[in-house]
C-alpha cells in the first residue's frame, strides 16, 4: 500500500487489515460480520463466452436478519406501501443494486469496478458482487451483470437515479450493449429518505440511517467510501489484494441495507400508527404521502405530528406544516378549515405574525368584516419582531391604512 493511502487511512482512524474493533457496540445494533481475509479476495474467476469474470456469490435465506428485520420481510411488501413510496409495483423479483466506482464523475473515464446486486426470490436474497479485476475485461463483466439483471422485475437503489444507474448505463453503451434493465420500475430510496426524515435527522446518508433507524452496525472491516477509488487504483497498478476485501464488505452491507431500508419505509407509510414514530417522523410520512399524490393522508399525518404536544416539534417545523395546509385550504376556498389552521398556528407559535396576516386578508376580502380585519391587523403589528418588520411591516401598515379608510368611508 502506498504511503499516501496509509496516511489517509490513519488520519480517518481506519484500522489496517481486518482486526475487529475492541469497543463494545450498542446492544440494539446488529453487527454485520464478514468472512473475508486480509490476503484473499472474496469470490472466484468464472469463464464465460465473453471472457473472465470475477464473481462473489452468496445466498441469504429468508430468516437471515440484517438489522431489525429478516430478509424475508421483503416478500411482505404490499402494492399499497409501494404506491405510497411512488412506485406502482416492483414485481416478484426486485433487485437491490449498488456500485463502487473510480470516481464521482459520470464521464467516460469513470469505471464501475464493483457492482453489488441482491436478487430477491421466494427463497431469499442471492447476492452477486461482480468485480472488474482487470479493466480490459469490462465487456465480460457487463454481460454477466446483464444476465443477472435479465430476470429482475424491479430495481431498488440509494441515489441510483442520480448516480449508479446513469453511470452503469454509460458503461453499457460504451461497450455497445443495450441496458435493457433501465426500463424496470425503479425506486430510489434516497428520495424516500430525504422526505421521511427531513425533519428528524440532519443527515440522510445510508450509514446514518443504518445506525439511527435500522439497528445496523458495521465492523472495523468497513472503510470510508471516499477511499475506495484509490484502493482500486492501487489494486490495478500493483496487483496486490491490499484493502480490496474491505471494499467488498462495504458494498455488501450497502446492498443488504437497501433491503432492510425498503422493508422499514414500506411499513412506515402503510401502517405508521403501528410504529413508534417520533413527531418529526410523522411529518416525514406526511411529506412522503404528499409527494406521491395522497394529500388527504398527508394532512392526517401532519395533524398527528402537530397533536403530539407543543414541545414535540420545533416551532419552524410547526410553521411549515401550518403554512402548507393553510395555503391549500385557501386556494380551494375551504375557509372554515383555513381559519382553523390559522387559529391553531397563532396559538401554537404566538410569536408568528403570518397566521394573523392570513386571517386579516380573509376578513377584509372574503368575509367583508372590516372591523375584525382591523383588529387582527393591529394584533399583527404588535407581534412584529424587528426582523419580521423588514418583511411584513410595510405590508401591514398599508393594510391598516386602507382598512381605516374603509371604515371612515
Amino acid at each position: 500500500m502506498s504511503a499516501k493511502l496509509q496516511q489517509r487511512l490513519k488520519r480517518l482512524g481506519v484500522a489496517m487489515g481486518f482486526k475487529r474493533p475492541e469497543t463494545v457496540r450498542p446492544e440494539n445494533l446488529s453487527v454485520v460480520a464478514s468472512s473475508s481475509s486480509v490476503t484473499t479476495l472474496p469470490g472466484k474467476v468464472l469463464s464465460t463466452a465473453y471472457g473472465e469474470v470475477w464473481v462473489e456469490k452468496q445466498c441469504y435465506p429468508i430468516d437471515y436478519e440484517h438489522g431489525c428485520y429478516k430478509v424475508g420481510a421483503v416478500s411482505e411488501l404490499s402494492k399499497t406501501s409501494l404506491a405510497f413510496l411512488g412506485t406502482p409495483d416492483l414485481g416478484p423479483r426486485p433487485v437491490f443494486l449498488d456500485t463502487e466506482t473510480t470516481g464521482l464523475s459520470r464521464g467516460a473515464g469513470t469505471l464501475v469496478f464493483l457492482t453489488g446486486v441482491g436478487a430477491w426470490d421466494d427463497d431469499g436474497l442471492t447476492m452477486y458482487q461482480v468485480f472488474l479485476h482487470r479493466p480490459e475485461l469490462e465487456d465480460a463483466a457487463l454481460h454477466y451483470l446483464d444476465d443477472v439483471l435479465a430476470q429482475a422485475t424491479g430495481l431498488v437503489t440509494f441515489n441510483g437515479l442520480g448516480f449508479d444507474v446513469p453511470l452503469l448505463e454509460n458503461r453499457f453503451i460504451l461497450n455497445r450493449m443495450s441496458p435493457r434493465w433501465t426500463s424496470l420500475p425503479h425506486l430510489d430510496l434516497l428520495k424516500v429518505a430525504r422526505l421521511l426524515w427531513r425533519d428528524h435527522l440532519t443527515s440522510r446518508r445510508l450509514g446514518v440511517l443504518e445506525t439511527e433507524i435500522l439497528g445496523i452496525a458495521r465492523t472495523g472491516e468497513d472503510l470510508p467510501s471516499d477511499l475506495i477509488p484509490d484502493i482500486y487504483r492501487q489494486y490495478v497498478q500493483e496487483g496486490t489484494v491490499g484493502e480490496m476485501p474491505r471494499v467488498f464488505y462495504h458494498n455488501l452491507v450497502d446492498v443488504l441495507s437497501l433491503a432492510t431500508l425498503l422493508v422499514h419505509v414500506g411499513r412506515m407509510v402503510e401502517s405508521p400508527e403501528q410504529m413508534p414514530l417520533a413527531a418529526t417522523e410523522w411529518t416525514g410520512v406526511g411529506w412522503m404521502y404528499d409527494y406521491t399524490g395522497y394529500e388527504s393522508q398527508a394532512f392526517v399525518a401532519w395533524q398527528r405530528a402537530l397533536a403530539d404536544g407543543k414541545q414535540a416539534l420545533p416551532a419552524e417545523t410547526c410553521e411549515r406544516l401550518y403554512r402548507e395546509m393553510g395555503a391549500r385550504y385557501r386556494r380551494r376556498k375551504i375557509w372554515d378549515e383555513a381559519l382553523a389552521i390559522w387559529d391553531a398556528w397563532a396559538q401554537r407559535v404566538p410569536q408568528s405574525t403570518e397566521p394573523l396576516i392570513e386571517r386579516a386578508k380573509y376578513y377584509e376580502w372574503v368575509a367583508r368584516d372590516i372591523e375584525t380585519a382591523l383588529a387582527v391587523t393591529d394584533l399583527a403589528l404588535k407581534r412584529l419582531s424587528p426582523g419580521e418588520r423588514l418583511f411584513y411591516g410595510d405590508e401591514i401598515e398599508h393594510r391598516r391604512t386602507r382598512l381605516l379608510r374603509k371604515l371612515g368611508g
